[in-house]
């Protein structure tokens, strides 16, 4: 029998719990459209670092190997390499959500690997924009302490990729695998999901809420691409063992590691709509 966890509370209690919505259709957000007036600028590139703007979760390239993560660059115009990674230990959730509206907005991302700071100084500005944002109520009054990361609701609130918007539901219970199944559809569908991990109370209750964030990118064959901010990595688990860890303790190495350490997912970023 495995350790309770405050989600199975959660979900029990039908808090941030209800049915997930439906997936969006196989392909229609998958690509981004690029707009015309960008077809120059995007020519005057380097081939490498068109591909980056125009794919910035390099979904369109081979998927990472189970075990052998590979790292995340972001697109550079002057050619510097520079890791995706979070800027700090906040801002998991900001480095997810920015690379998510990268992946989304071709003209978002052309935009950084063009400014005069570079791409990681742009992309860290990025994450504390967000950050602030999620983290921020009505009137941009503090409704979230800011050492406390980025909440669900606010993420949910924040997230964009295109016209694509986020609803956000616990992984807990009954309802955990059902979640995660609607999260592993929708990547395969073509729109990545933030998922946040974390562990139960066998570790006290400091370690059983959301205490990370990843972005599941894409699923292919069965195997899930999740991308981990703190290292700036892409890791490869299989889907089922992904859903599998989340009904059960939870000790399987390969998805700790691309959970950034912890055991399961906790609460997921489900897209709900798209406008405009």
């Amino acid at each position: 029998m495995r350790t309770p966890r405050i989600t199975d509370l959660l979900a029990s209690l039908g808090v941030f719990a209800a049915r997930p919505p439906v997936p969006p259709p196989a392909g229609r957000f998958a690509r981004p459209e690029v707009p015309g007036d960008l077809v120059p600028a995007l020519a005057a590139l380097a081939p490498g670092v068109r591909a980056r703007v125009l794919d910035a979760l390099g979904r369109r390239g081979p998927q990472p190997a189970p075990g052998r993560p590979r790292t995340l660059t972001l697109p550079a115009a002057d050619g510097v390499v520079a890791p995706a990674r979070q800027v700090d230990e906040r801002t998991c959730g900001a480095a997810v959500l920015a690379l998510l509206a990268l992946a989304g907005d071709p003209r978002r991302a052309l935009e950084l690997s063009r400014r005069p700071p570079g791409a990681a100084e742009t992309f860290a500005g990025f994450q504390r924009t967000l950050h602030a944002r999620a983290t921020r109520g009505p009137g941009g009054l503090q409704a979230w302490p800011v050492a406390l990361g980025t909440p669900p609701w606010g993420a949910a609130r924040v997230a964009r990729y295109g016209p694509v918007r986020y609803t956000h539901r616990v992984v807990g219970g009954r309802s955990g695998a059902r979640v995660l199944d609607a999260a592993v559809e929708a990547a395969a569908a073509g729109v990545p999901v933030p998922l946040y991990s974390g562990g139960d109370l066998a570790g006290g209750v400091s370690t059983a809420v959301p205490r990370h964030v990843v972005l599941l990118t894409t699923v292919r064959g069965g195997v899930a691409t999740i991308y981990e901010p703190s290292a700036g990595r892409l890791h490869a688990v299989p889907a089922a063992r992904l859903v599998a860890a989340a009904r059960e303790r939870g000790d399987d190495p390969l998805v700790a590691a691309a959970l950034g350490g912890w055991p399961h997912v906790v609460w997921a970023l489900l897209p709900r709509d798209a406008q405009g």
